[in-house]
């Protein structure tokens, strides 16, 4: 168990009822969602609106002790729940979008343009905690939302291009335009899953230099720890600089780090101890830390890449 998922509520177990209580205050909070705006009577919809919200409200209260003493894997599941969510929200835009083709295409580019523009802006970001439980999902998924949402910009972009009104003989050079954007979204994809298996491969490279430094330097003599202790704090640098990337793109506007910065402020915290006081505690807790890095990463490791 992780420090982040330890409770106050670990040794009680609230009773069942507050699931199903949470479950169908927020059952009713939907039906008077859907029937607020269908509605078009103001006064109902703003009654309506404001139930919704203090039902929600009130199956957060009533819910969240239920929720806080459950085991680590259901809260790594619950907590995802949100990311689940997004990313079926972005596949109904996308149907929805298809579903404007071929007769509108502006309305249909327009959205799939709009699904880019939310992904660079954040999109929904992933739980914080579980931060390396989860490490070797995010290699994956970030990757893959990466180049889901550079598709519905790039055919988002040829819809509008396509529709632009311009004279018969340019014809072949909007073909070729929208040809290069295509080409240029193969590309940027490629290098987006070719920078996480590089990614991957330094990780696991950098944190397993890193852990035989700390292992050298708490079993060496006192009088070799200065030259060891000076070679685990550069393997540390090394580590850090990679740490503070993001995994799918080199843009540090957005995009999700490898580790969450909190939880890398942890890990800095333990390996400076480690190097400070050889073979202490916090010397077994930073090894544990890196061998779940490494292990998340070994999936992905890439020395060609």
């Amino acid at each position: 168990m992780t420090s982040e998922s330890v409770s106050p509520w670990a040794g009680a177990r609230p009773a069942p009822w507050r699931l199903w209580a949470g479950a169908t205050s927020t059952g009713a909070a939907v039906i008077l969602t859907v029937v607020a705006l269908g509605s078009t009577s103001r006064t109902l919809f703003r009654g309506s609106a404001v139930l919704s919200a203090l039902l929600l409200l009130g199956a957060y209260g009533v819910a969240k002790p239920w929720f806080v003493a459950r085991s680590d894997t259901l809260h790594r599941v619950i907590t995802f729940v949100p990311m689940t969510a997004y990313v079926v929200a972005l596949g109904l835009v996308v149907v929805a979008a298809a579903s404007f083709l071929p007769g509108q295409p502006v309305v249909a580019g327009l959205a799939l343009v709009m699904i880019w523009c939310f992904h660079v802006g954040g999109g929904v970001r992933e739980p914080t905690s579980f931060a390396y439980e989860r490490l070797r999902g995010r290699l994956t998924w970030t990757a893959a939302l990466q180049v889901a949402a550079m598709c519905c910009g790039t055919v988002g972009i040829v819809c509008l291009i396509r529709v632009l009104p311009v004279p018969g003989r340019y014809t072949p050079a909007v073909f070729a335009t929208c040809l290069s954007v295509v080409v240029g979204l193969v590309v940027a994809s490629a290098k987006v899953f070719a920078r996480v298996r590089k990614l991957a491969t330094e990780l696991d490279a950098r944190a397993q230099k890193l852990e035989r430094c700390l292992d050298r330097l708490s079993r060496g003599s006192v009088s070799e720890r200065g030259r060891r202790r000076d070679a685990a704090e550069d393997a540390w640098d090394e580590l850090n600089r990679t740490l503070s990337n993001k995994v799918e793109t080199g843009f540090h506007l957005y995009g999700t780090f490898i580790i969450p910065p909190g939880t890398r402020s942890s890990l800095e915290t333990l390996v400076t101890e480690a190097i400070t006081n050889p073979g202490a505690p916090p010397y077994r807790d930073a090894v544990a830390q890196l061998n779940l890095l490494r292990t998340a990463c070994r999936p992905k490791i890439d020395t060609m890449a």
